[in-house]
């Protein structure tokens, strides 16, 4: 009988085909014609939240950090995103202040499309509407999925779960490749809601397993598979390094 897969796994294997890949030549030429090149500089603000809707984004190159502030001045990083993804596309469409901050984390090259001309272009083409949609509803279960599976009694689990929600629409989650996280343990901590010292025996628990490499503001997912197992609960029979 074949293995069931487990959510986890399908929700991350259903973000590999990134938002802007998913539109039509004729639908990326329209949002194109709308939008105009921009680069910023890595630790740049792109979108501050709280701020009032302006632009969408399309992430060309580079990498860019999600973030937020909740009432109690706890902050937090919420995702990453790379190449063909679409950032702050909910903000102009409902025109609400944004939610999140979005900071260049490398040297970011993107098409930044403002709020008219975007909703000139969905009342055109409203397909792009649905998979705007779409991108939204697989980042929401994702993030709902992973959160719980982050619930559980062990914190090597839990964290193994959230390192993955970090990067679970990064194109560079395939196993053979790393991926490097630009965050402060500080960051991590509050994102986990542990004592900094709990974290860092979490962190240690995954170095000796060699799923993470870590260095000052970075951590390196060496091995995103033995995460997802880890995340999931079933770790494989491996034995850390002596």
């Amino acid at each position: 009988m074949c293995q069931m897969e487990h959510p986890i796994q399908k929700l991350i294997l259903e973000s590999d085909i990134r938002g802007w890949h998913r539109l039509t030549s004729a639908e990326q030429a329209a949002l194109t014609a709308a939008g105009y090149p921009r680069n910023w500089h890595p630790g740049e603000i792109i979108a501050l939240q709280g701020d009032q809707t302006t632009s969408m984004f399309v992430i060309l190159s580079g990498r860019v950090k999600i973030s937020a502030t909740n009432y109690r001045g706890d902050h937090a990083p919420l995702a990453t995103r790379g190449p063909a993804e679409i950032v702050g596309e909910l903000a102009p469409i409902t025109g609400l202040p944004r939610t999140a901050t979005i900071q260049a984390m490398s040297l970011v090259h993107a098409l930044v499309i403002p709020r008219d001309r975007l909703l000139a272009v969905l009342r055109t083409l409203p397909r792009i509407a649905e998979e705007l949609l779409r991108t939204a509803a697989i980042r929401l279960q994702q993030s709902d999925r992973l959160r719980l599976e982050s619930g559980g009694p062990d914190f090597t689990h839990r964290l193994a779960a959230i390192l993955l929600e970090l990067t679970h629409q990064a194109p560079e989650t395939a196993d053979q490749v790393t991926v490097d996280l630009h965050i402060t343990q500080t960051e991590l901590a509050a994102l986990a809601r542990v004592s900094r010292s709990t974290l860092i025996r979490g962190l240690d628990s995954l170095r000796r397993l060699s799923a993470i490499r870590t260095a000052r503001h970075h951590i390196t997912l060496l091995d995103p598979a033995l995460l997802r197992s880890l995340a999931s609960g079933t770790p494989p029979n491996l034995q850390p390094p002596s």
